[in-house]
């Protein structure tokens, strides 16, 4: 298993922040880092979350689900003022996770994902959003998971570049199909063939269409929020004109 630490590449946040309706704010956090203050951070998890962290077969793993957890918490209780302990979560039938708050308090929408140790946490006032990161490495089938879940359009844009280029292509196409998922609640399923995007190095991430409808595609905003060498990350939401800060959560 690779032990190398994720390098992370944004500042830490302002002494003050505020989340205002045209905001997003983007955080990233090295799991094993966060991973020392287990002790503290298993102490605010539900008794669900516990028993969930105790299924993992591997130390490691454990303490990654402990760390994006608490973390989660943390964060969120900042914004919610309250307490990270007392925070009550919801799920949809595919997952899709929200906070449980009191009728008339502020919406908080969030999205969390990780990869290879690595965590990114969204949140926004404005919409729900989705956030994926992945560590860019060699696909094993390249050809054939193109095939079953991209486009012929987004497959031939592969194919067209030189093989040092293949796979950050390929990880751009995938962070921005599953951004926009989870964003819509749908999750992956069989919906990522439909979903459309730009994926060549150096493009704009931009949604194009959905099951060759282009017509979605002026309603979202997708941005690249590439938080360490190495990997890639996508965020999409259905908004415009919208503020986007990307922060490292401090390690204390």
């Amino acid at each position: 298993m690779d032990s190398v630490v994720p390098k992370l590449s944004w500042p830490p946040p302002p002494p003050e922040f505020d989340l205002g309706e045209s905001d997003i704010h983007v955080w990233s956090a090295s799991l094993d880092s966060l991973a020392g203050s287990a002790t503290r951070l298993v102490s605010i998890l539900s008794a669900s979350e516990r028993e969930r962290a105790e299924r993992h077969r591997f130390e490691r793993h454990r303490q990654w689900f402990i760390a994006r957890r608490g973390l989660l918490r943390i964060l969120l209780g900042r914004y919610l003022d309250n307490a990270p302990s007392e925070l009550a979560f919801a799920y949809t039938a595919r997952g899709k996770p929200s906070v449980t708050q009191h009728p008339g308090a502020r919406v908080l929408h969030f999205n969390l994902s990780d990869s290879a140790g690595l965590a990114l946490v969204a949140v926004t006032r404005s919409a729900p959003l989705g956030v994926d990161v992945e560590r860019i490495e060699p696909v094993r089938d390249m050809d054939g998971v193109a095939a079953r879940f991209f486009s012929a359009r987004e497959k031939a844009t592969i194919d067209s570049l030189p093989e040092f280029r293949k796979a950050e292509a390929f990880f751009n196409c995938w962070t921005r199909k599953e951004a926009y998922l989870k964003a819509t609640g749908e999750g992956i399923s069989d919906s990522l063939p439909a979903v459309e995007v730009t994926l060549a190095p150096g493009d704009p991430p931009r949604l194009l269409g959905i099951a060759g409808d282009t017509q979605p595609a002026a309603q979202w905003t997708f941005s690249s929020v590439d938080p360490a060498p190495g990997f890639v990350g996508a965020l999409a939401i259905r908004a415009r004109g919208l503020k986007l800060s990307c922060w490292q959560w401090p390690v204390t």
